[in-house]
């Protein structure tokens, strides 16, 4: 009514707020804005009785757009029954795995499998390659085969989103858990998946084979994948001549060195140092010898297994003299490479089998004094060379100094001992 209106006007008008205070272009009628209005009140209150001159405060529990409908209380229906492994992503497993490591990391992937959340390839294959490379010395057999078990449900519910890195990463591990039967099927079904095998495909399947002991197989992948033989590196030449080396297939080893020489691409110290262990494996040391000292001429440089593999050639001939003018030029100060426990447990072993005991016993002196630890087979070759040399009483005095020295005999050390 106009009375009605006429009041209204003569009403005082409320004094403006702040300028910082943020008023909502719309009033809003809902539940949670008007249980807050009295507390928005209040804040407007108390800041109109502060003197002119006092510093403005920020009202910090004012209704925002964006507190409203972010919140949990708040969110729709929808948004808040989202499955939490939905938003999940490869990135947080990955965050689990440097956090909590790799069972935890595990763990997180099964329940990703289990509430159906898909995951990249490239965590996977990390993740696989973490579990194995955590084995410093002997791999857990059980969390390896479950990873396995794993990553081959990934494969099955993600079948287009697999690549050779992935199938590479288990033929390895399978390698290393010498599992030739599961190998094969993983081998298996990447063929069905039409994933193209690389280099290092053909390097993991040859040493596979090799270290089975399988020269059939290990010549046969050799000669199927050849679009990978001719892009492949030093490394993959080097598992093939290694695993014809193990077969006893030296004159095949021997040939794709001989290609490789062609190429310009053999100088490389494994390669060296894997036939020369063939040699001295077929008791040639002429051959290994003149390997040896055409590394020094190509400009290939020793290392320790280099040297450990030419006194075993040395050794298995029975030429005890060039092994110690190698240790020799090994101790002299003109020379990068040091000795460890098998060069110097390799000559004592030529020693004890040539029935030169106080040779083997100096030798046995010269590891001590270099600081090394001696382990059960050094004990266990000097023993039996008291047994040849019929040295009882010295033979007796090595036991009692293994026991000391805290190394646990074995059945080997008892049979030496009743003999």
């Amino acid at each position: 009514s106009r009375a009605t209106l006429a009041r209204t006007r003569a009403r005082p008008r409320p004094t403006a707020p702040p300028r910082h205070f943020h008023r909502p272009a719309m009033a809003d009628t809902s539940a949670p804005k008007a249980a807050e209005a009295p507390q928005a009140r209040k804040g407007e209150a108390g800041e109109a009785a502060k003197p002119k001159g006092a510093p403005r405060q920020r009202i910090a529990n004012l209704p925002t757009p964006s507190r409203a409908f972010r919140s949990p209380a708040h969110a729709a229906p929808a948004e808040r029954q989202q499955p939490q492994q939905q938003r999940c992503s490869s990135g947080s497993l990955e965050d689990v795995l440097r956090r909590k490591g790799v069972d935890e990391a595990w763990n997180a992937l099964e329940e990703m499998q289990r509430k159906g959340t898909s995951c990249d390839k490239y965590s996977v294959s990390r993740l696989l390659m973490k579990t194995v490379g955590d084995a410093r010395s002997r791999l857990n057999a059980p969390r390896v085969y479950r990873g396995i078990g794993l990553v081959e449900r990934f494969i099955e519910a993600q079948p287009t989103d697999v690549d050779e890195v992935l199938f590479n990463a288990l033929l390895d591990t399978c390698c290393r858990l010498k599992d030739l039967p599961r190998l094969e099927a993983i081998a298996q079904r990447m063929r069905e998946l039409e994933v193209t095998p690389s280099p290092v495909t053909l390097g993991i399947l040859v040493k596979t084979y090799g270290q089975a002991g399988d020269a059939q197989k290990v010549l046969q992948v050799w000669k199927e994948m050849d679009k990978q033989r001719r892009s492949a590196n030093a490394v993959t030449y080097g598992c093939m001549i290694d695993a014809c080396v193990k077969c006893g297939h030296l004159d095949k080893a021997v040939e794709i060195f001989v290609d490789m020489k062609k190429e310009g691409e053999h100088k490389n110290t494994i390669l060296y140092t894997t036939l020369i262990k063939g040699y001295g494996l077929e008791k040639d040391l002429p051959k290994a010898l003149e390997l040896f000292h055409e590394m020094a001429t190509e400009g290939v440089p020793y290392n320790t297994i280099t040297y450990n593999s030419i006194l075993e050639a040395c050794v298995k001939c029975n030429d005890l003299d060039v092994a110690e003018g190698l240790v020799e030029e090994m101790l002299s100060t003109d020379c990068a490479v040091e000795p460890d426990l098998i060069t110097f447990s390799t000559v004592l072993k030529g020693y004890c089998h040539a029935g030169c005991l106080e040779k083997a016993l100096q030798m046995l002196a010269s590891i001590k004094s270099r600081g090394l630890h001696c382990d059960e087979l050094v004990y266990n070759t000097l023993m039996d060379g008291c047994v040849k040399a019929h040295d009882l009483s010295t033979g007796i005095s090595l036991f009692e100094e293994m026991v000391t020295a805290g190394l646990r005999p074995s059945a080997i050390t008892h049979s030496i001992l009743t003999r």
